[in-house]
């Protein structure tokens, strides 16, 4: 064979590339990744041709050769890798949808030894569902009814005792691109109602537990509890398209948290329920803590007698803030504050102002008695154009003002000290023309 003069570095990717398909060939997997570097300066269609071998190792992986520490998911996943590498040199990103379908099998391998292979062959189903591409081909498929068997839900509910974070990653699967389902997964089919179900279920149970003593091959309480905590801790719901279920789920969590004697705690679970990504399922809890909180400070509302928002939000914060309990005063305007999109002090500032322009100076006393007595003398400057009367302008000082100590505002205390001289210069005015 004659050497190949000037051809020097050509020749060697093309001989490279043959022991690359050798070691694939063979199973060799470290050494042909270790050529990888090297083939990606191959010029023309050799670097063409050597993504395409990477796109159909991850695509048909059960072809490879696997030794026994390995599988052919595991080899799809390590060659995903590597693609995206190649990938990345060549300033381009992995096919989102390669990159779904590769994760998702791996998943499924991992839960091999969970469920079945008919669940297995269902949740791929499923899976293939939500990834369809070609609107036709969703739109066949949402024609028809989707549900999964019995025994699916069965191991789709004993999946969140084993492995709560595969459940995690199942769902998320699931639920399709942006968190959307698709609607062939709807209602009591898809895998987001089973796990509500099983959480509805579990608090069932937690409530007859604290009744009866537990039957055998149930859960028993403390168990039936970490269950619950740990469900909620994983799974991300999507709020929008299950408003109604999640909502009494979050009123059947409430009521299990406030019943006497329950082992389940609502600082716990609320931490549970906190997202990073998302505060959906804290924001409608929130929602439903407040309307409980309204009914148990204000009443039930009667039917046709409404009252207006603004004055139920006055009446709850005076009454909250009147609470000698500062934990629960600060736990209800917490969330009674998120389910109105305002600021605590934003509210306790509104609430003050329209105090003040009623006059009611005991109400506002009473508010700014303990946490916000440092907003006092804020609020004289706030509400000062408020005060139709020298009596009432009079009041609003001593109250806010006279009756105060000094709280790191030495500048609005003495803008209120000039204030309650402009009043007694008015009135000693008022007294020398009678």
């Amino acid at each position: 064979m004659m050497h190949p003069f000037g051809n020097e570095e050509a020749a060697s990717l093309e001989h490279l590339f043959c022991f690359f398909c050798d070691c694939v060939q063979r199973g060799d997997w470290e050494l042909a990744q270790a050529c990888i570097p090297q083939l990606h300066q191959w010029q023309g269609d050799g670097s063409e041709k050597v993504a395409a071998i990477l796109q159909a190792l991850i695509a048909c992986p059960s072809q490879l050769r696997c030794g026994q520490n390995c599988s052919p998911q595991r080899l799809a996943w390590l060659w995903l890798l590597v693609l995206k590498k190649w990938l990345v040199w060549d300033q381009k990103i992995i096919p989102a949808v390669l990159q779904r379908e590769t994760e998702f099998l791996l998943l499924l391998e991992e839960l091999q030894k969970d469920v079945s292979d008919e669940v297995l062959k269902e949740l791929f189903e499923a899976f293939e569902c939500v990834q369809s591409k070609h609107e036709s081909d969703r739109k066949k498929r949402d024609g028809r009814t989707y549900r999964f068997s019995v025994e699916a839900t069965s191991a789709l509910r004993k999946l969140l005792l084993r492995a709560p974070r595969r459940a995690q990653a199942l769902l998320e699967f699931l639920q399709g691109e942006h968190g959307t389902p698709c609607s062939a997964l709807q209602h009591s089919c898809s895998v987001q109602n089973i796990y509500v179900d099983f959480l509805h279920d579990s608090l069932k149970s937690l409530q007859r537990l604290q009744r009866y003593p537990k039957s055998s091959g149930e859960l028993d309480q403390s168990e039936t509890v970490d269950a619950i905590y740990s469900v909620l801790s994983v799974l991300h719901f999507e709020v929008e398209h299950q408003t109604g279920e999640l909502r009494l789920l979050c009123r059947e969590l409430l009521d299990a948290c406030w019943a006497e004697g329950s082992p389940l705690r609502e600082e716990r679970l609320l931490g549970c329920i906190l997202r990073k990504q998302s505060h959906a399922l804290l924001s409608l809890y929130s929602n439903v803590f407040t309307e409980r909180t309204r009914e148990k400070l204000l009443g039930p509302k009667l039917p046709g007698k409404g009252s207006s928002e603004q004055l139920d939000t006055e009446r709850v914060m005076l009454a909250l803030f009147a609470e000698p309990e500062e934990v629960y005063s600060w736990k209800t305007a917490y969330f009674y504050c998120l389910s109105s999109s305002k600021h605590f002090l934003e509210q306790i500032l509104v609430t003050a102002l329209t105090l003040l322009k009623r006059e009611d100076f005991s109400g506002l006393s009473s508010l700014l008695s303990r946490e916000f007595n440092p907003l006092s003398r804020l609020l004289v400057l706030l509400g000062w154009t408020h005060c139709h009367s020298l009596e009432s302008a009079k009041n609003l000082l001593y109250a806010l003002h006279k009756t105060q100590g000094l709280c790191n505002d030495s500048v609005l205390k003495e803008f209120c000290d000039g204030l309650w001289a402009q009043v007694e210069v008015l009135e000693w005015c008022i007294q020398q023309n009678r």
